[in-house]
């Protein structure tokens, strides 16, 4: 087998087959030669040559320097006699191979425990730094505890070492299991006798006052009992009152169908969205949302990692608008995309144009001409999300900046700081929907006297009241109408008008489901954001994909027992309720660190940090938190997000308190290094700190001028 395998490379190399995998040259000879390495371990071990490389060992970790912990099998053993396995040439010492992180992951690996896997050889460069030709690793998806071993391998107690490593490892397991139960089932206890006397204590305050209170406590029940069936009286005559106007306006043609369902009251509707419960598979736990969709996204082809996907969960949670800056072509809108995708949710994305100059060309505009509002995919948009309240719609705003974004976006931003109830939406004078009522409800009141003179039905046609010679003389009459064409013309505008009042209405509250999501290229062809944008939304940069360690984030991709191809079905409250941000307490040691720089360093530098961006900060704090990103992580991503995009500054001139601004900026950069001291580099998608030293460096060669945005 493995010579035909050895025959069929060679035969690929001369046809120039070989070339599409990257196999010219020395690397068809290293090929070649791993595979005659394989042939020898197989020979050393006692294992058949076509048969994969499976062995017995205990996994152990080693902890290194920079607190990294790494993962091997130890003391390999043959699966099936238990002899001790040494690697050719490593003298007596017993073998052993490195296990990859997603491995870890999948066991449970804070004991020691008997496993097995196939093995691979170890890539080249592993295998010369640690001067061992045959150094293994545990191939992908193999490594599983020992007491899962297949019947079909017929495996054998032969020797004293076997019948103790298997029995050993029953035991643990056993023991852990057992162990485990009992922890859970105290905790389970616990937690409900605690739970218990908390609602036992509750029902006696809750009797007591009742008591307390005696016949005003039922009177007032009655009352709103009372209250309630006479609103929910009213509703109904109001709806049935609205379901035969209704019928009336469609038969005479001034509404259409679908517009009529739209005025009717919403019944509730069953989500029906294909995809994973979000308490089933992941408990209802968002900060394991993240490792699902980079599996999910890793699947199709698509590698973001856990830092990037937890950040920009994070900032869904917190209902502000996000801005996406990079270069083209670095994934900002397929990140919307996918995460849209993978939770179930609905992406729209609205190219912006370079000539939008106003509020009407995100939100369209009212055409007293035409008696008609003239609405945009934006509007259209949010209308979609209202009409389906419990679905996450991401609406994205793509190359927000080609026009001037204060321009369009001014009066939209400032009606989302809102932060209590979802704000409202102003879209056209009320007046025009009076008109509109007004006009359809006296032509009604004629066309319904017509039809009772003459003896037509209620279910009788515009069409068939001008050819009732009878009905159509009274109408114009009525009416004051000259002639048939009159009445069609004023028909005409009744429709135009109705239609307009129906479906798009006067004033629109946000939908509370609705995330607004920016994307930005920052060059000599756009517009720079303005500080009154920056300082109202999250920016987060997007690297260079082609700079980024693949096989570090590949080895973040955890495995989950679900079908990967089917999303999690998310609702609105599962991505965060809109709420109002964290009141400024100087006391608060997060707080008091921002204001700490603000104060110290950016308001000498000239760069605005005030008490909305504390406050909107501190919102982000509680969001990433949730979201399973640790503190200095946190506030890593908040110098990113809100401070750095604001450093466009000539570092050649004397702060604010007197001192060189380069040195203020030397200065804020030792600050935040101190603050972040010890943080999880893997924990965040970019250092702000290397970030400070990149626009330090590049001011230095720029003529003193600061620029975050510079390349």
């Amino acid at each position: 087998m493995v010579l035909e395998r050895v025959q069929n490379l060679r035969e690929k190399k001369r046809s120039g087959d070989i070339g599409l995998n990257g196999l010219r040259g020395a690397s068809f000879e290293a090929t070649e030669q791993e595979l005659a390495l394989l042939d020898q371990l197989r020979e050393a071990w006692g294992i058949s040559p076509d048969a994969p490389i499976v062995v017995v060992g205990q996994l152990c970790s080693k902890q290194l320097a920079d607190n990294r912990t790494l993962y091997f099998l130890e003391g390999l053993e043959h699966p099936e006699t238990g002899v001790g396995l040494l690697y050719p040439g490593q003298g007596s010492v017993a073998a052993s191979a490195f296990v990859p992180p997603p491995e870890v992951g999948r066991l449970d690996a804070s004991r020691q425990l008997w496993a097995i896997a196939e093995l691979q050889l170890s890539p080249a460069e592993h295998r010369e730094r640690h001067k061992n030709l045959y150094a293994c690793t545990v191939r992908r998806g193999s490594l599983r505890p020992l007491r899962d071993i297949p019947d079909v391998w017929g495996v054998t107690v032969s020797g004293r070492d076997s019948v103790r490593r298997i029995s050993e490892a029953a035991f643990v397991a056993i023991q852990s299991q057992h162990q485990e139960g009992l922890t859970r089932a105290e905790a389970e206890f616990a937690e409900l006798r605690n739970r218990r006397s908390a609602e036992i204590a509750q029902l006696v305050g809750e009797i007591s006052q009742l008591e307390s209170e005696g016949v005003r406590a039922a009177e007032r029940k009655e009352r709103f009992t009372n209250e309630i069936h006479a609103m929910t009286d009213r509703l109904n005559r109001l709806s049935d009152l609205l379901a035969e106007k209704g019928r009336r306006l469609v038969a005479l043609g001034l509404v259409d169908e679908v517009d009529l369902q739209a005025l009717l009251p919403p019944s509730d509707a069953k989500d029906e969205r294909r995809g994973h419960d979000f308490q089933e598979l992941l408990g209802a736990d968002f900060a394991r949302l993240a490792p699902f969709v980079q599996a999910r996204l890793w699947q199709t082809g698509m590698l973001f990692s856990q830092a990037q996907l937890r950040d920009f969960l994070a900032l869904l949670r917190t209902h502000d608008v996000i801005v996406l800056a990079g270069d083209s072509g670095a994934g900002k809108t397929s990140l919307v995309r996918t995460v849209a995708e993978s939770i179930s949710g609905r992406c729209t994305v609205i190219p912006v144009k370079p000539n939008w100059t106003g509020p009407e060309d995100l939100l369209g505009y009212y055409n007293p001409i035409e008696r008609s509002y003239q609405p945009t995919p934006f509007l259209l948009a949010l209308q979609a999300a209202q009409a389906e309240p419990e679905v996450p719609h991401l609406i994205c705003l793509d190359e927000m900046n080609l026009a001037r974004v204060e321009h369009y976006f001014a009066d939209f931003l400032s009606l989302l700081e809102t932060r209590k109830g979802n704000p409202q939406i102003p879209l056209y004078t009320s007046d025009e929907e009076r008109h509109a009522v007004m006009e359809n409800g006296v032509f009604l009141s004629i066309e319904a006297e017509v039809r009772s003179r003459v003896g037509l039905s209620d279910a009788a046609t515009l069409e068939e009241m001008l050819k009732d010679e009878e009905a159509n003389a009274l109408l114009h009459r009525l009416g004051g109408f000259k002639d048939a064409e009159s009445v069609l013309l004023h028909h005409a505008r009744l429709r135009r008008s109705l239609a307009a009042v129906t479906r798009t209405p006067t004033a629109l509250h946000l939908p509370a489901n609705v995330r607004i999501i920016g994307t930005v290229n920052i060059d000599e062809t756009t517009h720079y954001l303005s500080p009154k944008v920056l300082d109202r939304v999250h920016v987060l940069r997007f690297r260079n994909p082609v700079l980024i360690d693949w096989d570090a984030v590949e080895a973040e991709v955890q495995a989950f027992d679900a079908d990967l191809h089917l999303p999690v079905r998310l609702g609105t409250e599962g991505l965060g309720t809109r709420e109002d941000y964290p009141p400024f307490d100087r006391h608060d040691p997060d707080a008091a660190l921002l204001a700490g720089l603000a104060r110290r360093y950016l308001d000498p530098l000239g760069v605005e940090f005030g008490l909305r961006a504390i406050r909107q900060s501190l919102h982000y704090l509680r969001q990433a938190q949730a979201a399973g990103i640790e503190r200095r992580a946190a506030l890593n991503n908040i110098v990113l997000h809100k401070v750095l995009p604001k450093l466009m500054l000539d570092l050649g001139r004397t702060g604010g308190n007197g001192k060189p601004r380069r040195d203020i900026l030397l200065e804020l950069r030792a600050e935040v290094a101190n603050s972040l001291e010890g943080m999880d580099r893997q924990a965040v998608s970019e250092s702000s700190v290397d970030a400070l030293d990149q626009v330090i460096a590049a001011a230095d060669g720029n003529n003193g001028i600061a620029n975050y945005w510079l390349r």
